[in-house]
């Protein structure tokens, strides 16, 4: 059979319903299509909150750059040997940072290395940030870790002296903070 241009239903004609569909009432209002509109928006809407996001570098304060990366592989291919902290909030939990002389929590300020002096009773410390010492081949200042129960820790690292009777020793220092 061919479909002959003349035997096309005029819109101006009638209904051009069908057989099948001559005794369909439709149910749908406004309302309705609305409704099913604004679920269908919601829907796609949520999903998109659920997909995961894209990696991206971190930057911290002083535009401090940090690896984005949850195992340290994009700054230690190879990976490393986590040290446990020496002191702060996360002594004898699972280690998450590497090197440097002392790990702690006690090194940051909003989740990296401090930056600035601070008085320690008769020791002055100066906390500077550093972008030279994380990684083999690129360097920054900041890696992520996920320790096995999940947690995820960002690593900043810094140079702290400390003076004391006008001696100062530098020291390298781990910041290690949740995110």
């Amino acid at each position: 059979m061919s479909l002959a241009f003349d035997l096309i239903p005029d819109h101006d004609a009638g209904s051009g319903r069908s057989a099948a569909l001559r005794d369909f009432k439709p149910v749908g209002r406004r309302r309705t299509v609305l409704k099913a509109v604004a679920l269908g928006a919601l829907t796609i809407g949520s999903s998109v909150l659920t997909w995961p996001g894209r990696a991206r570098a971190e930057t911290g304060p002083n535009a401090l750059q940090g690896w984005d990366r949850t195992d340290c592989r994009d700054a230690y291919p190879n990976g490393y040997d986590q040290d446990p902290d020496t002191s702060g909030q996360y002594v004898g939990t699972y280690a998450a940072c590497y090197a440097g002389s002392w790990r702690s929590s006690d090194f940051c300020v909003a989740g990296w290395h401090k930056y600035g002096t601070v008085n320690d009773g008769d020791v002055q410390v100066d906390h500077t940030p550093i972008s030279t010492a994380c990684g083999t081949v690129t360097t920054k200042n900041a890696w992520r870790w996920a320790t096995p129960d999940g947690k995820v820790y960002r690593c900043s690292d810094g140079f702290s002296t400390y003076w004391v009777d006008g001696a100062g020793n530098t020291y390298l220092t781990i910041c290690r903070a949740q995110v």
